[in-house]
């Protein structure tokens, strides 16, 4: 009785130090709903003191922020139209600054929120998704910055001619820069993306180059979505670059691909019995040498057409069957029609008849000339 209790208290004991075991292999006991809604409540709130702090170090320096912003218009000035112009565009361009130092924050809590769910592989990836992601990112601003804000804004200042007079408000302005620069950022994370839409699903080879001239055409579409006026050298600026990240993206994905062959490659490589060199036995060369020769000498049973006409012999019913006149399809009853007449003559397309036993007996003759004995070694014995 007491070996039995103690057997009882040992399985009743054992699942809860597995459960332990496992909650401390995850990091910690799992948290409830209500908990996971407080950590996500919390994140944002320091999303949300980032964006307010960063947004007030911009106010002490939106002297530097305005002319780096105004910078593209080459010592143009800008104007605003209401007593409070002034001071929303300042509070705008801190505003918009506060956002940008915000980013790395709301990735990393993202990150932070997401890692007890992701394994080691998982984060790995979601880490370079996230460090490619932003400098892709960087570049399109950098882009649209140096290159396509200035060139825009100078062929739309001198497109109506010496007869008008450009006045540019400081709040149009600055919608035009931020819808570039956020249009640009987001086209240049078309390498990224097909990568992962590979990596989910690979491509057919060779699908992405055949779809160029839709992404060509896609590509106009988007810049005359994107761009804030449909002139065609606004639409280049734009279109150029999607179908340099396609390029891009397609390159990107034929190296994948290339990696995972030559992988493929070595892992068969090294699975294949032949291809690390073994040392055989010289008892084991010799027992397979003697087989494959006695398998080679066998002698071959000879076949003949007496053999297989008597084979197979007629049952009673057969005859019956056979002795009865059968009706052709041209109608006529086929007189003589019984088994002791010797094998019906079969004629070829030749129109030469040909005894069907011995048509039978020919073909399995050459069917047993043409076998070949493979020998356990993997050679062909002769």
């Amino acid at each position: 009785m007491i070996k039995r209790r103690a057997k009882k208290t040992k399985n009743q004991t054992t699942p809860k130090q597995s459960s332990r075991s496992t909650a401390e292999l995850v990091g910690g006991d799992k948290q409830t709903f209500l908990e996971h809604i407080y950590e996500l409540r919390s994140r944002i709130v320091w999303v949300a003191l980032t964006l307010i702090i960063g947004s007030a170090v911009g106010f002490q320096y939106h002297d530097f922020l305005v002319s780096i912003v105004i910078a593209p218009l080459h010592g143009e000035k800008l104007v605003y139209l209401t007593p409070g112009g002034g001071f929303s565009f300042i509070f705008t361009v801190c505003l918009y600054f506060g956002a940008l130092l915000t980013i790395p924050v709301v990735i990393y809590h993202i990150y932070r929120f997401l890692q007890p769910v992701l394994g080691k592989t998982s984060r790995r990836l979601v880490a370079g998704i996230i460090f490619t992601s932003i400098l892709l990112a960087a570049s399109g601003v950098l882009f649209g910055y140096f290159v396509a804000v200035p060139a825009a804004i100078e062929f739309l200042s001198t497109f109506a001619g010496e007869a008008v007079t450009p006045n540019l408000t400081a709040e149009s302005y600055l919608n035009f820069v931020v819808a570039y620069m956020v249009g640009l950022a987001a086209l240049f994370q078309l390498p990224l993306l097909l990568y992962i839409f590979d990596y989910v699903k690979p491509f057919p080879p060779g699908s992405l180059w055949a779809s160029q001239r839709f992404v060509i055409v896609g590509s106009f579409i988007a810049a005359a979505i994107i761009t804030p006026t449909p002139d065609v050298v606004n639409q280049l600026i734009i279109a150029v670059p999607i179908i340099v990240m396609y390029q891009l993206g397609v390159a990107a994905v034929a190296m994948r691909h290339k990696a995972a062959l030559r992988r493929t490659k070595t892992r068969t490589s090294k699975s294949r019995p032949g291809s690390a060199m073994v040392d055989v036995p010289a008892e084991l060369v010799e027992e397979r040498a003697t087989l494959a020769a006695t398998v080679a000498t066998q002698p071959q049973r000879p076949t003949s057409s007496a053999n297989i006409t008597q084979s197979k012999q007629p049952t009673p019913k057969a005859i019956e069957v056979a002795k009865k006149p059968r009706r052709p399809i041209d109608g006529f009853v086929v007189k003589n029609k019984t088994l002791e007449s010797p094998a019906r003559p079969l004629v070829v397309p030749g129109g030469r008849p040909v005894d069907k036993a011995a048509a039978r007996a020919t073909s399995l003759q050459s069917m047993q000339l043409s076998r070949r004995v493979r020998s356990t070694d993997g050679f062909i014995a002769p």
